[in-house]
């Protein structure tokens, strides 16, 4: 079995044309390998049990046309899908990494597109005004099938119930629509989110600027439960069974239980966190804003290793069965060592490059 990793830079600096036309018509096979979302599921899990080198050369690299926000490439059978803030939705060859298609609107693309078998889903904000254009894509027909008006801005990652999208505005009401665009229910949280929702099962959990969890009923939309946990959440939530794991603005990290919010254990880090935690079958991984990255036991809470890394740690680290692979905002990645924490490998990237998403696609 061929393991190989796809390496996207990111540029800040606008540099595509014009010209190209607003389409993607594609024809792909629903067998085919695929990571569909943000973290690849509803829970976000950024972990593949395989083994990899610390030897990583760079197979292709393409322009896009804006910037872009700390969110995540999605694939599908031979096609990479990522999104912009110039309103861009970019389609590449996973092989060449030719553009084999692109979506021009105006606005920014803050969230991860979402798959959902030929349709493309994915949040416009309008930058000059307080909505966003929730934009249902056909790429089998390269047609647009629905657009639909939200109140808010959606700039965190959106969730999949089956074929149905639940996603959170800024200004805190979590929305969930049917595959067709309508509206199936609402909930105001009464506080600002920043924070990726995750969801298991029938449950929701959201995390709010007033530092609360909230459990969510994904059927009805009825809250199942809310607790004060923390400061306010910039993080995303990360779930693991029936465990939920999340860091708040203090760089605390703290362990709860999905089905009633009770709290399991807290860890207080050196700085600021705005990440995804990432699990593997027995440790939690997450770095901060300070450059530090920590391997924490996800059952006890204990500290594994601690390696500090120079840097801002913005990007939840990609997880193998050997390796930890995490970028930071000083243009450069690390690979480390999970056993003890130590970096066998550190790679700067070209000036240009704002963070770095490593996909490892198993072919």
């Amino acid at each position: 079995m061929k393991n190989i990793f796809y390496l996207i830079l990111i540029s800040s600096i606008l540099i595509l044309s014009g010209c190209a036309k607003s389409l993607i018509k594609l024809v792909l096979n629903d067998e085919a390998n695929s990571h569909l979302m943000f973290g690849k599921n509803n829970a976000r899990n950024f972990f593949n049990p395989v083994e990899v080198s610390d030897s990583l050369n760079l197979i292709w690299e393409s322009e896009a046309y804006g910037s872009f926000t700390n969110n995540s490439v999605i694939y599908k059978d031979s096609v990479i899908i990522v999104g912009d803030l110039g309103g861009r939705i970019h389609c590449f060859d996973l092989i060449s990494g030719k553009q084999v298609g692109v979506l021009k609107s105006k606005g920014s693309v803050y969230s991860t597109p979402i798959i959902i078998k030929y349709k493309l889903v994915y949040a416009l904000v309008d930058q000059n005004e307080n909505l966003t254009e929730l934009i249902y894509y056909d790429m089998f027909n390269g047609k647009e099938l629905e657009t639909v008006e939200i109140e808010g801005r959606v700039l965190t990652q959106m969730l999949l119930d089956d074929d149905d999208i639940i996603l959170c505005t800024e200004d805190g009401n979590v929305k969930k629509y049917s595959n067709s665009g309508n509206l199936i229910w609402e909930f105001n949280t009464k506080s600002k989110i920043y924070s990726n929702p995750a969801s298991i099962d029938s449950i929701i959990l959201i995390a709010n600027d007033n530092g609360e969890i909230i459990s969510l009923n994904s059927e009805t939309g009825k809250q199942n439960y809310k607790v004060k946990i923390g400061d306010p959440f910039f993080s995303g939530i990360s779930i693991d069974k029936s465990i939920a794991f999340i860091a708040d603005n203090s760089g605390i990290i703290y362990s709860f239980d999905v089905k009633n919010g009770k709290l399991n254990w807290s860890f207080k880090s050196s700085a600021r966190i705005n990440m995804n935690p990432a699990i593997d079958d027995k440790y939690l991984y997450i770095g901060n804003l300070n450059g530090d990255l920590y391997s924490i036991d996800k059952n006890s809470g204990q500290l594994n290793w601690k390696s500090e890394l120079d840097g801002v740690l913005n990007s939840t680290p990609f997880i193998t069965n050997n390796r930890v692979i995490v970028s930071n905002l000083f243009k450069s990645f690390s690979i480390v060592n999970k056993v003890n924490g130590s970096v066998t490998k550190n790679t700067l990237l070209n000036q240009d490059a704002d963070f770095l998403q490593l996909l490892l696609i198993t072919n």
